[in-house]
């Protein structure tokens, strides 16, 4: 059936949406800072990922777990140097966030613009497809989905049982009663921005799997992860997971009947609707599950 097809088609696709919403997420709900660079760090990801895989035939998953130290090293080296000095500037630093992140996104763009070129590229891997009753899905999407998924999955246990998560969680909460609880909510704050950006960059190699994409990408990924924010509800992981998974089913609907171009204006046109409805889902609150 048609309907099951696109059904398991927008799921696959929600599960890398998840990975990129949720890494997001981390970031505002601990610092506070809306992230502008974050399709760039996702973008230069996926380019280095198809560059990798051309140059050396190995498989593109071979650079996860690379991808994701180098990232979450860049994003700790990141972090002190560009957005820590902003703290001291009370409730000015949120807007100072934008700003600077602003201003690294132009220069990520550039990086990448200057290593891979302008061009759209994709990967060739894992081409061939399953076939279920009448349903077909494609090796790819399921890997990526799969994987993004679990990495999700991964990610809220880990906020959830582990100590350092839940000084994470408590550092969203409220800084003073972490620093009561002695926590140093400063270095709550660069592991937030580390592993955010570690885990983008990862949802980066497995995006590249399914999509398209070029230097040029990197703002289209960064508005996707605010719909989907929008729609679950800042700091919000479960609404969060769902919102990505609606979001694939939706523009796997729109992509279907009403072709490629209203599928990738689809995000627009929900953060305008949510911004102008509920402006209040993007205030800063308590990560939870």
């Amino acid at each position: 059936m048609l309907a099951v097809q696109l059904l398991v088609d927008g799921v696959l696709l929600g599960g890398t949406y998840v990975l990129i919403a949720q890494s997001l997420n981390l970031i505002f709900g601990v610092m506070g800072v809306v992230n502008l660079a974050h399709g760039s760090f996702i973008v230069l990801a996926g380019l280095f990922t198809v560059w990798f895989s051309t140059h050396s035939s190995a498989s593109p998953l071979i650079v996860l777990p690379v991808v994701f130290i180098v990232m979450f090293g860049v994003g700790a080296a990141l972090q002190p140097l560009l957005l820590e000095p902003l703290v001291k500037y009370g409730r000015r630093a949120e807007l100072l966030s934008l700003m600077v992140t602003f201003g690294l996104d132009y220069v990520l763009v550039e990086l990448a613009l200057q290593l891979f070129g302008s061009d759209y590229v994709s990967l060739p891997y894992l081409q061939s497809t399953w076939t279920l009753g009448t349903v077909t899905i494609g090796k790819a999407l399921f890997v990526s989905g799969a994987c993004g998924g679990v990495l999700a999955i991964l990610l809220h246990l880990g906020l959830n049982r582990t100590p350092l998560g839940k000084a994470l969680l408590a550092a969203s909460q409220s800084e003073i009663g972490a620093e009561s609880c002695g926590i140093d909510v400063k270095r709550m704050r660069l592991m937030a921005f580390a592993v955010g950006v570690g885990l983008a960059s990862v949802a980066g190699v497995l995006l590249v799997l399914v999509i398209p994409m070029a230097a040029e990408s990197a703002d289209n990924i960064t508005i996707l992860a605010f719909v989907i924010i929008a729609l679950g509800g800042l700091g919000n992981y479960v609404g969060v997971a769902i919102a990505a998974v609606l979001l694939g089913v939706a523009q796997s609907v729109a992509g279907f009947y009403l072709g490629g171009d209203a599928e990738n204006v689809l995000p627009y046109v929900l953060l305008i609707a949510f911004m102008a409805v509920t402006p209040h889902r993007f205030q800063r609150g308590s990560l939870r599950g």
